[in-house]
């Protein structure tokens, strides 16, 4: 039954967020497209939702940061722009590392997915009825096509009155729809919760949200800021080491990787005569991916984690690929010390 519970602690931190004992939201001063910007005299009512963006995490009044903490799931935090747009999402594990989610749109206005693609890879999908700024229902789902559809239901002035639980494997409803209680039990002079609880088939699981106002001090930012900080002289050699196929030069390789390492691309080497197995550093393609006209090879992203691991994403003649490489800066030159290759598209398509 852990598993169930974990799906719902992952909807509860953003989907029952958005689910509050709220008001109507139909008759916030923000009905307008909220890709406008809000003025100061908007900003002075801290009852309303200043945006679109906010109302999907039913925050109200001049958010600027919010983390999230319950039970089965890893900490996210969530950074919004001084005018109320979603800044960026992340999520932490317990060793300290960092994911951001990618956030995308349908219409520039409403959030209809916010997918975290590495630590356990999962996603959220947010539907919405008429005109309304809060979602009413969402959907996590992870990589192996299982997935759980929790629908809100409220009364005309827009306070949650029930919800609908349903699980779904590879498309298919698996057992009966449940209904949790969900039990708001502190909120702050803004009216937005600050702890909550959800009683499941007899179990009280907790959730809390930390809130940062505009003009307070803001932890929340400095945590993220500090995490994703890189080591500028890692990040510029990892560029140059992919974009410009220095990893197949044995004599680059020799420069900048441990024993341990050039141990482990020789114990890889598939051919006779010896070598290193210099393809870990890519993926699995052995031509480019069908249909892209432009198909280019090129690091498109490099994040810290912890412990000395950088992951980086690349593409590799149109493929998507992902790798995390152990790495140190001995006085100017970089050290390889390990590799772990995280996403490889080619050999999933072709599995």
């Amino acid at each position: 039954m852990k598993k169930k519970y974990l799906v719902l602690a992952v909807a509860a931190m953003f989907t029952l967020a958005a689910a509050t004992s709220c008001g109507d939201s139909k008759k916030s001063k923000k009905d307008k497209d909220d890709t406008e910007e809000v003025d100061d005299e908007e900003k002075d009512d801290e009852d309303d939702y200043l945006t679109q963006d906010l109302a999907t995490f039913d925050l109200r009044g001049s958010v600027v940061a919010v983390k999230y903490i319950g039970e089965h799931i890893e900490p996210v935090t969530v950074l919004f722009t001084d005018r109320g747009k979603v800044e960026g999402i992340y999520k932490f594990d317990t060793e300290g590392n960092m994911d951001q989610a990618d956030v995308i749109r349908e219409d520039q206005r409403h959030i209809t997915e916010i997918d975290f693609p590495t630590l356990q890879p999962w996603m959220t999908l947010f539907e919405y009825e008429d005109d309304s700024m809060l979602p009413s229902a969402t959907i996590d789902s992870n990589r192996m096509g299982n997935a759980t559809t929790m629908t809100y239901h409220r009364d005309d002035d827009g306070n949650l009155e029930s919800v609908d639980y349903e699980e779904m494997v590879h498309g298919g409803k698996v057992g009966e729809t449940e209904h949790p209680v969900v039990r708001f039990d502190a909120t702050d002079d803004h009216g937005n919760w600050l702890k909550c609880t959800i009683i499941f088939d007899g179990f009280s699981y907790f959730y809390k949200r930390t809130i940062i106002y505009e003009g307070d001090d803001n932890p929340l930012r400095k945590e993220v800021e500090e995490t994703a900080a890189t080591d500028p002289d890692i990040e510029a050699f990892i560029i140059d080491m992919y974009d410009n196929d220095r990893f197949t030069d044995y004599s680059f390789l020799e420069a900048h990787c441990t024993p341990g390492m050039l141990q482990y691309l020789k114990d890889n080497y598939e051919y006779e005569g010896g070598g290193y197995a210099v393809w870990l550093f890519r993926t699995s393609a052995q031509e480019g991916k069908p249909g892209v006209t432009n198909p280019v090879s090129k690091v498109t992203s490099v994040q810290k984690e912890s412990d000395g691991w950088y992951h980086y994403r690349f593409l590799d003649g149109g493929w998507q690929g992902e790798n995390r490489l152990k790495i140190s800066n001995e006085g100017g030159v970089m050290m390889i010390d390990q590799i772990e290759r995280v996403h490889d598209e080619c050999a999933d398509v072709n599995s």
